[in-house]
């Protein structure tokens, strides 16, 4: 490579090394005379280990501006490797809040954790982080079942944990198929057959009340004649009704006979009548005990075959027993109703509810509504009732985090999330016009609320004595001193956020940089407001890629802090 310039520039540009100083001493006496001798030239040859050099001090990130000295070739090297993140997950800085969140959330079941600090020193993430590293026993899960007797309230059954989904969809597919089955029993020859014999059965039972009645009159030429509303008296003659005309050219006396003795006949006929309905009735009960057991026949089949898969559940059972027992008293009432399964279980939103295969399930609640955190009972397309759990439900046995300012904003919200931890049970609500009542089920969520100074105040005004609802309470820091965080771990953190962020690597000159400047803004202390870090840091990213660079280096993040001095980003 060469460089079209004067030997007088190149001496004033290029850096003398210690062994190139110690040349020119050695050989300052004969310096004149080969000067003398050779030739000049403006063709200067730049050597290969120069470049290296140049290259180095371009990348090294110790600024002589600042009174640092001169970089090394050990300390070049070092700097051009990226600086390793630290192992660990959670946001470095606040080993204090850390071993407090850990205790907490190891804790008994119903022993909530409030974390207090300012906004921008990571609170939320390093909840998260941590929740998720905590192992929890699973919650069990649990099955909606219309009561029969009363089809506005849903009882609840527990199921063994993780088999909630699997149950319910498995209850719907029987029971839509058993739906479909007995409708097509109703229009089956066998259901009509069975409804002929019931109604000849009460035919006879009626016949056979009557029929003294009717042998007497008989004798007597009195006729006892069935009709659309009952029975009808009439004179006869030689085994035929006498006409109307015919009768009323009879003699008056003989007219009055024959009243008197349909009279009498009437008075006795009606009595026997008034017995008629309990037969009746009779028969109306024996065929809707025909529709259950065609009912049962139906569904019982597949409810046993769940029933199979779970032998020694003696709550699942029951809830299995609950199913089936409304199924046969809505096929009853709902007979020839083919287009819509009678809603047998209440029906939720199957993806909402935990995964057991999860260590700790971990739910933030990103919105807060007294329905977002109980659940609410709404009605579906078709107008059945349909359960949307929320966020108390969906956690199970895992963790709950909720920032305080949303409680805060909506004292209705907070009232509820009260009288749930209170109460330790979670009620759903119901939505306008929905009248259905669900059975409570057991909170057993922690609940994780991320407060500060303000949120916390205005929720005190809301609840007086809300502290006892959180017996764990765990501070974060807004700054440390010096001699508790170094340069080094403080880079390593950052290095850990930057990867977590999807940035690139740091370069190993950009710690002093990114140090000094926490310090700054602690004023003498270690900051630890982690969304200034990283905001610098994706600010400096993004410089980095303009320039197509494969990591933040020194030069990036001074660009980045400039722009920040001058009010450019945040």
């Amino acid at each position: 490579m060469v460089f079209w310039r004067s030997r007088a520039e190149k001496k004033a540009e290029a850096p003398a090394t210690a062994g190139e100083e110690d040349a020119t001493k050695a050989s300052s006496a004969g310096a004149g005379s080969r000067s003398a001798t050779e030739p000049l030239t403006n063709v200067v040859t730049l050597m290969t280990n120069r470049l290296a050099d140049r290259l180095a001090d371009r990348l090294a990130d110790v600024s002589t501006a600042d009174g640092q000295s001169e970089p090394t070739e050990k300390t070049t090297a070092n700097s051009l490797a990226p600086i390793k993140p630290i192992e660990q997950t959670h946001f470095f800085g606040q080993k204090r809040a850390i071993a407090k969140i850990r205790t907490a959330l190891e804790a008994s079941r119903g022993e909530h954790l409030v974390i207090m600090g300012q906004p921008g020193t990571g609170r939320l993430g390093l909840a998260e982080a941590i929740a998720k590293d905590v192992a929890r026993s699973p919650a069990p899960d649990w099955i909606y079942v219309v009561d029969h007797d009363a089809p506005s309230r849903a009882k609840g059954f527990a199921l063994p944990a993780g088999e909630g989904v699997r149950v319910r969809r498995e209850v719907r597919g029987v029971t839509a198929k058993a739906w479909a089955a007995f409708n097509r029993y109703l229009k089956s020859e066998e259901h009509r057959i069975s409804l002929d014999l019931l109604e000849e059965e009460m035919r006879y039972h009626s016949e056979k009340a009557v029929e003294p009645v009717r042998q007497r009159a008989e004798a007597q030429n009195i006729a006892v004649v069935k009709s659309l509303d009952g029975y009808v008296l009439a004179p006869m003659h030689e085994g035929r009704v006498v006409r109307s005309d015919v009768f009323r050219a009879l003699p008056d006396s003989m007219k009055r006979n024959v009243e008197a003795k349909i009279t009498a006949f009437e008075d006795e006929l009606q009595s026997i009548v008034a017995t008629l309905p309990e037969a009746e009735f009779g028969a109306s009960e024996k065929h809707d005990a025909l529709l259950r057991q065609t009912a049962l026949r139906a569904v019982r089949p597949g409810l046993a075959a769940i029933k199979k898969s779970y032998p020694d559940d003696a709550s699942l059972a029951s809830a299995l027993d609950a199913v089936e027992e409304t199924f046969m008293t809505f096929a009853v009432r709902g007979m020839g109703t083919e287009k819509a399964v009678p809603p047998v279980v209440l029906d939720c939103d199957d993806g909402h509810f935990a995964d057991p295969s999860v260590r700790s399930h971990v739910v933030i609640a990103r919105t807060a509504s007294a329905t977002d955190l109980l659940g609410e009972i709404s009605r579906d397309a078709l107008g059945f009732a349909v359960l949307l759990p929320g966020h108390l439900m969906r956690a199970g046995s895992g963790i709950v985090i909720i920032e305080a300012w949303r409680l805060a904003a909506d004292p209705a919200t907070w009232l509820a999330l009260s009288a749930a931890i209170r109460s330790k049970e979670i009620v759903p609500v119901n939505a306008a016009g929905v009248g259905v009542k669900a059975d409570p089920i057991p909170l057993m969520a922690t609940i994780v609320l991320i407060a500060d100074a303000q949120s916390w105040s205005k929720l005190e005004a809301i609840e007086p004595g809300v502290a006892r609802h959180f017996p764990h309470v765990a501070k974060f820091a807004e700054t440390v001193p010096i001699a508790e965080l170094s340069e080094s771990d403080f880079a390593k953190g950052a290095a850990r956020m930057a990867s977590d962020h999807g940035l690139r690597p740091l370069n190993g000159a950009v710690a002093p940089l990114i140090y000094k400047d926490a310090v700054r803004r602690g004023g003498g202390r270690v900051s630890l407001a982690g969304i200034a870090l990283l905001h610098l840091l994706q600010e400096a990213d993004a410089i980095a890629a303009d320039q197509s660079a494969s990591q933040i280096r020194a030069a990036d993040l001074t660009e980045a802090l400039s722009r920040r001095a001058d009010g450019a980003t945040p």
